[in-house]
């Protein structure tokens, strides 16, 4: 790990972070150093960095892999603490390989070794292998996602959390930012998440993936009164309803009384406001 390990660059970090790409089978890390930050899922790390250096509180990695954004939060303020859930344990390995390669962050990383979902207990999860050994980054709780994915998988079990009954460990802390990327279960991350998401009304991305279920999130942004906006290269596209993009995969969810955080933010990253 240390003879893999790279510094991570970026102009809203309060410092560059390490990370590593795992003996070049993270293709998350390998992407990262080759191409840099900014230019990774762009503009989803430029978004991050900027709505936690400007309201730093407690941020919530739904699905965080091997801890690219996790790190980028926890390095974006000092103020920040962070929740980092990854249900699969060897991917969650390398998370805190990571997370251990970055001392002055660590202590404010919590990493769950669980997924959310709409039901708490213990459910089938689906980790898919390549034939190249490369970390996985499309297992899922869904089997229609793995197999549109098209690998070969191997059935684990883990455990599930509801975000709401999750809530209660946090006591008095405010979440201001999640995001969430766990390969098709968006849905029910969301619908067991109501609860918490009214309280705190934090700014999130969400990948929509095409067969991924969306019914659930639209019903959540009428109730809720969010925007939602796909984040492609160099622009943000509000959509009435949730739709898959090829060229955004991450969409943007604001609520109504942060709307104004987020053209300030477009302003200032030099992204274009579209109608879908």
């Amino acid at each position: 790990m240390q003879a893999d390990r790279f510094d991570v660059h970026h102009s809203g970090l309060e410092a560059p972070f390490a990370f590593s790409s795992s003996d070049a089978l993270d293709t998350v890390g390998i992407a990262v150093r080759t191409q840099g930050l900014a230019a990774y899922e762009s503009p989803v790390s430029d978004i991050l960095i900027e709505l936690v250096r400007t309201a730093p509180g407690t941020i919530l990695d739904v699905g965080a892999n091997t801890g690219l954004y996790t790190l980028a939060a926890a390095a974006a303020h000092p103020a920040t603490r962070v929740v980092a859930f990854e249900p699969l344990e060897p991917v969650r390995n390398l998370l805190e390989r990571n997370i251990a390669l970055n001392p002055a962050l660590a202590s404010r990383i919590t990493v769950e070794p669980v997924g959310l979902s709409n039901e708490n207990g213990s459910f089938s999860f689906y980790e898919t292998i390549n034939d190249r050994g490369y970390v996985s980054t499309s297992s899922s709780l869904e089997t229609r996602h793995v197999e549109t994915v098209g690998d070969e998988y191997v059935e684990r079990v883990v455990t599930t959390v509801t975000l709401d009954s999750f809530s209660d460990s946090l006591g008095e802390e405010h979440v201001t930012f999640m995001k969430i990327d766990v390969e098709g279960h968006e849905h029910a991350v969301v619908s067991g998440g109501r609860h918490f998401l009214a309280r705190h009304r934090p700014i999130f991305t969400i990948e929509v993936l095409g067969p991924a279920e969306t019914a659930p999130i639209d019903e959540f942004l009428m109730d809720e009164n969010y925007f939602a906006f796909a984040m492609a290269p160099g622009t943000l596209r509000q959509n009435d309803r949730m739709a898959f993009f090829p060229d955004a995969w991450n969409h943007l969810l604001v609520p109504v009384e942060r709307l104004r955080q987020v053209f300030a933010l477009c302003r200032k990253l030099n992204l274009r406001l579209e109608l879908a």
